[in-house]
C-alpha cells in the first residue's frame, strides 16, 4: 500500500508544539511518507507593537485598553508558565525550522484579509500544493485558511483549534474564567463554509483551575485523539465524519478586553495566592475522604441513615466495594496514609450497626486504590487500582480476607484507573478509565475490552472503538452494582478542578462485542451529610450498600486525628 501522505501548514518562525508532536508521530510511522511541510510567512502585522499602532488608530481609549491587555496577559502567562513546566516539561519544546527543510518545504506568502487573520493561497501556490498528492493537511498554523487550500488534498484540511474560537484567542481560557466543569476538545475538517463543521472527533475534558494547564492539557489530549484519527485513516484509507454542525455566529465570538484580564486576576489568580499564604500560615486543606454503609432494603433507605464509619488516625478510607463470605459480609476500601500519601486496601467486617476494622489486608511499593472485589466460582478476586505502576493487576484471595497473591498482569504499559470487570454468559468485559495522552487524565476516558477468559492478558477493545465515552462529566468508574437482574454503573461527576464532586447511577442497557450504551437514571449529590463537599462512589451487593463522600480538614489536624 502506497504510504500516506501528509501535509502540516506551520508558521514560518518556530513551528509550535502542537505541531511538533504531529510531525515526529509521522516521522517514526511507517504508514507515512515523510511531511510536507508549508510554510506560513512572518507576520508582521502581528504582536504587540503592530496591535498597539493598530490600537492606537482607534483612539486612545482603544490604545489603552490594548496595552494594558497585552501587560495582563503576560503576567498572567508569567505566574502560570511555572505549574506548567511542572506538570507537562515538554512545554517550551518546539523543532527548529531549519530541521525541517530536509524534508519537502512549500514556502507561501499567500493573501491576507485586512485583519490580518485569514489567510487564502496564490494559484500558483495552490499548484505546488497539489503536486505533492497529498491526503490530507493539518492546520498548525496562526491564520484562519480559506479558498482552494481547503480542496487541495484527498482528505482535507484538519485542525484541532476549537471552531469557535479564533486561533490567536487564548484556548481553554473562557472555561476557566466561568469556572465550567468541562472543557470541550474538537478536531474538524475545515470549510468553506465557515458557518459548518464536520466534526471528526470531540470529547471533554476537566476543566483545570488555571488557564494555561487547561490550554495545555486541551492540547496534550487533542493530540493524542489526532494521531489515533491519522493512524486510522492511514491504514483504512476513509474518513468518518463523526457529525455535521453550525456555528451560531452571533455566540461564537467573545471580545478579549484588558477587563477581562483583570476579571481573571481577580478572581482567579488572586484567590489561589491568598489560599497558598493561608495554608502556609495554617497548614493546607485537604479533601479527606469517609465511608458509610446501610442495610439497604431493596435501596429505599436514605443516605443521610448510612452508618459512618469513623477514618483511623492519619488516615482516609475511600471507594468502598461490598462482598459477603461465609454468611459474613465486608467491606473494601482504599485506606490512604497522609504521611507517605500513599494509599493501601483495607477491609471492614460488618455486623449489623457494628463494624470491625481489620486494617490493611494489600499493600505494594505503588499507591492502590478502588479494591474491585469479586467472586468466581469457589475463588475470590480483586482488581485494585494500580495506575501509577501502570498496569492492570488481578488479585487472588489464598487466605480471606488478609492473604493474597498477585494472579495475573491483565494489562501492560498502560494509563489506567478504576478497572471494573462484568460477566456475560461466557465473555468478561473490562471497563476501565485509560489516559490516551499520557498526561494522568482518567476523568475523561471510559474504554471496555472484552476476553473469554478471566486470567489473560489478551483483551480486545469493542468493535465500535474506544473510548466509549469521552466525556470527564460521565465516563469516571465509580462503583458496580446489581439489582431486579439489571446491572448498574456508577460515574462520578467533576467539577471545575474537583475531582468526583458527585455521582450519577445508570442502567446499562447495551453490552457486547460490538457495542455498549446506558441510560443515566439518577443523580446523587453532597447533601446527605454534615459539611460534605463531594461524593464519587456506590457500590452494593443484595444486603448491604457503601457510599463514600468528602470533608474538608486541614493538614495539622487531619495526620492527628
Amino acid at each position: 500500500m502506497k504510504k500516506f501522505r501528509v501535509g502540516f501548514i506551520i508558521d514560518n518562525s518556530r513551528p509550535s508544539l502542537y505541531a511538533t508532536e504531529l510531525i515526529k508521530f509521522v516521522l517514526n510511522n511507517d504508514y507515512f511518507d515523510d511531511p510536507v511541510i508549508i510554510s506560513e510567512p512572518n507576520n508582521k502585522y502581528s504582536g504587540f507593537f503592530h496591535n498597539t499602532y493598530y490600537s492606537l488608530k482607534k483612539g486612545i481609549i482603544k490604545f489603552i485598553d490594548n496595552v494594558f491587555k497585552e501587560l495582563l496577559f503576560l503576567i498572567i502567562k508569567k505566574i502560570e508558565t511555572k505549574i506548567v513546566l511542572a506538570r507537562f516539561p515538554s512545554y517550551k519544546i518546539s523543532v527548529d525550522f531549519k530541521n525541517l527543510e530536509k524534508y519537502k518545504t512549500i514556502k507561501i506568502n499567500g493573501v491576507k484579509s485586512s485583519s490580518c487573520q485569514i489567510l487564502e493561497f496564490t494559484k500558483n501556490e495552490i499548484s505546488l500544493i497539489a503536486a505533492q498528492e497529498l491526503d490530507c493537511i493539518i492546520h498548525c498554523g496562526s491564520q484562519k485558511l480559506d479558498g482552494e487550500i481547503l480542496n487541495s488534498s484527498k482528505f482535507g484540511v484538519f485542525s484541532s483549534v476549537h471552531p469557535k474560537h479564533n486561533e490567536h484567542e487564548p484556548n481553554g481560557f473562557w472555561e476557566v474564567l466561568n469556572k465550567n466543569p468541562c472543557s470541550e476538545i474538537v478536531i474538524h475538517k475545515l470549510n468553506q463554509d465557515h458557518n459548518k463543521i464536520e466534526i471528526l472527533c470531540k470529547g471533554n475534558l476537566m476543566t483545570s483551575n488555571l488557564w494555561l494547564v487547561n490550554y495545555f492539557q486541551m492540547l496534550f489530549k487533542s493530540n493524542s485523539f489526532f494521531i489515533n484519527l491519522l493512524s486510522d485513516l492511514a491504514i483504512n484509507r476513509k474518513l468518518k465524519i463523526l457529525e455535521e454542525t453550525t456555528i451560531n455566529k452571533t455566540n461564537s465570538f467573545r471580545k478579549y478586553t484588558s477587563l477581562i484580564f483583570a476579571k481573571y486576576i481577580l478572581l482567579i489568580t488572586m484567590p489561589k495566592i491568598i489560599n497558598n499564604l493561608i495554608s502556609r500560615i495554617f497548614s493546607p486543606k485537604l479533601t479527606r475522604y469517609s465511608i458509610a454503609y446501610s442495610y439497604h432494603a431493596d435501596h429505599s433507605k436514605l443516605l443521610s441513615s448510612y452508618v459512618e464509619i469513623e477514618n483511623p488516625k492519619g488516615r482516609f478510607l475511600a471507594d468502598p466495594f461490598v462482598l459477603e463470605h461465609e454468611g459474613s459480609d465486608y467491606i473494601f476500601v482504599e485506606d490512604f496514609f497522609f504521611n507517605d500519601n500513599k494509599g493501601r486496601i483495607s477491609v471492614i467486617r460488618i455486623d449489623k450497626d457494628k463494624y470491625e476494622f481489620l486494617d490493611v489486608i494489600l499493600e505494594e511499593s505503588f499507591h492502590l486504590s478502588f479494591p474491585f472485589v469479586f467472586k468466581e466460582g469457589e475463588s475470590i478476586y480483586m482488581i485494585p487500582e494500580s495506575h501509577e505502576n501502570h498496569d492492570i493487576r488481578l488479585y487472588k484471595c489464598l487466605d480471606f480476607p488478609y492473604n493474597w497473591k498477585l494472579e495475573k498482569i491483565l494489562m501492560s504499559d498502560i494509563n489506567a484507573a478504576d478497572t471494573m470487570l462484568i460477566k456475560r454468559e461466557h465473555t468478561w468485559f473490562m471497563l476501565t478509565n485509560i489516559c490516551s495522552a499520557e498526561i494522568n487524565d482518567h476523568q475523561s476516558e471510559l474504554h471496555i475490552f472484552y476476553s473469554n477468559e478471566l486470567e489473560s492478558s489478551h483483551w480486545e477493545p469493542l468493535s465500535s472503538g474506544n473510548p466509549v465515552i469521552f466525556d470527564s462529566s460521565k465516563a469516571r468508574n465509580g462503583g458496580l452494582f446489581y439489582f431486579n437482574d439489571k446491572i448498574f454503573r456508577v460515574n462520578q461527576v467533576h467539577g471545575q478542578a474537583h475531582y468526583g464532586k458527585s455521582f450519577d447511577i445508570n442502567e446499562i442497557t447495551l453490552l457486547s462485542k460490538d457495542n455498549y450504551d446506558e441510560k443515566p437514571l439518577l443523580s446523587i449529590n453532597p447533601d446527605f451529610k454534615k459539611n460534605i463537599i463531594a461524593t464519587h462512589h456506590f457500590n452494593a451487593n443484595n444486603k448491604i450498600a457503601a457510599v463514600d463522600f468528602v470533608r474538608q480538614q486541614r493538614e495539622r489536624k487531619a495526620l492527628i486525628t
